[in-house]
């Protein structure tokens, strides 16, 4: 880490860590604060920051020839759900990679269609006796209070407090090489 943050400085690129919560909040509360006004683009793996995908906020997943750029339509496209319901969504299928298990027999097609017919996480729990498929309604009243917990565990609020206003992270791009980055702080 000690190289990484001398070829920021180098850069001119502000950093910080916290032990107050985590990143994801931070990115989250940049995204909420900043992103009605603000195209931001977030580069990363962790499929937690989809909910924050919105007209000017897109997730860049990189897979060099492969990436792929998740926006509101894609999201559509490939979940069946729209972004802003992506934590309750993810709250029913659970997230393997955070240990967060589901609700028994949701799988993302069964989870996208309880949110097309009742909206939202909270309202497929208080209206589960609705559900027409027995095996679903049973799973989702037997696991209620742990999908409300996954929501709590999953769901980004955007209200941590942000290390920088947007105007202190301006930054120009002046061609600089990677090379000359690593030349410049010792690494080469």
């Amino acid at each position: 880490m000690p190289d990484v943050y001398r070829a920021l400085d180098h850069m001119g690129i502000r950093h910080a860590e916290t032990t107050v919560c985590e990143t994801d909040d931070w990115m989250a509360a940049y995204c909420h604060r900043y992103g009605q006004d603000t195209q931001i683009i977030i580069a990363s793996q962790d499929s937690d920051f989809f909910q924050l995908i919105t007209d000017n906020v897109q997730i860049l997943r990189y897979r060099g020839d492969r990436s792929v750029v998740w926006d509101v339509a894609y999201t559509q496209e490939k979940l069946c759900v729209a972004p802003n319901r992506y934590a309750d969504f993810k709250s029913l299928t659970g997230d393997p990679a955070d240990n967060i298990k589901g609700a028994d027999k949701i799988g993302p097609k069964t989870a996208a269609w309880l949110l097309q017919e009742f909206g939202s996480l909270e309202s497929i729990i208080s209206r589960a006796e609705e559900i027409t498929k027995p095996s679903v309604r049973t799973s989702i009243l037997q696991n209620a209070e742990r999908l409300r917990k996954n929501y709590q565990l999953i769901r980004l609020s955007g209200e941590a407090e942000i290390p920088f206003a947007l105007e202190d992270l301006h930054y120009t791009d002046d061609g600089i090489t990677t090379t000359q980055v690593l030349t410049a702080i010792g690494v080469r």
